[in-house]
């Protein structure tokens, strides 16, 4: 039982280096891209950041929904106590299929009005395909954050109520904070330095979190 659990614990600090190397990227990118694209070049800041983009995007895909996942279904095997973030995982895959699905679904009605009303105003379908959109973002943005909150706020909190660790405690209201915060971007774009505070407090949380995971482990093979 032990053994399944450190191999538990070692498979989240993976997911968690992972988490902490993806945001180091993403607010690299967001922070310095602008700057190269207004000072550098045009052409150097549109290639960085596309260049780097889908790297981000893949090594948060991978941390979440095969590391993180995987760890915690691993643990919620040695501990019940931890389903609830197994769970909060899944609730997060199918938030972001269905934000992919609606999304696609509205690209594709938006295109097909276009097509069919060439010619005239295209307002009705301007109208449907922002609405679909809209909709996309807010059903699968309300799912997949509740998972996010299940996985990641109270599976620090119950981590460090197992492990007796508040790192995880600390983690895990910064993870919540980073959150709100960054969630102010697509909503208010005069939010932006809140948003900026989001990925740091969460870049610090995920940091917290693998070390705590660290930690955790090595106490764990010293004591077995």
């Amino acid at each position: 039982m032990r053994d399944a659990e450190t191999s538990a614990l070692e498979t989240l600090r993976s997911g968690f280096l992972y988490l902490s190397a993806a945001m180091a990227m993403l607010i690299a990118v967001v922070e310095f891209a602008p700057a190269v694209f207004t000072h550098v070049s045009p052409s150097v800041g549109i290639m960085v950041f596309f260049t780097l983009l889908p790297s981000i995007i893949v090594a948060f895909l991978y941390a979440v929904f095969w590391k993180i996942r995987l760890g915690m279904r691993q643990l919620s095997e040695a501990d019940s106590r931890f389903r609830v973030c197994y769970t909060g995982t899944t609730l997060m895959l199918v938030g972001f299929a269905i934000l992919a699905l609606l999304t696609l679904v509205g690209l594709t009605i938006l295109m097909a009005r276009l097509v069919v009303e060439a010619g005239s105003p295209p307002m009705r379908s301007a109208v449907i395909g922002a609405l679909t959109f809209f909709g996309a973002f807010l059903i699968g943005g309300i799912i997949a954050f509740t998972g996010y909150v299940l996985t990641f706020v109270v599976g620090g909190f119950k981590l460090c109520g197992k492990y007796r660790n508040p790192l995880y405690a600390v983690a895990a209201i910064l993870l919540i904070l980073g959150a709100l915060s960054a969630s102010a971007e697509p909503l208010w774009l005069a939010a932006a330095s809140a948003a900026r505070l989001g990925r740091i407090l969460t870049a610090v949380g995920y940091v917290l979190t693998y070390a705590a995971l660290d930690g955790t482990i090595k106490k764990l093979n010293a004591q077995s």
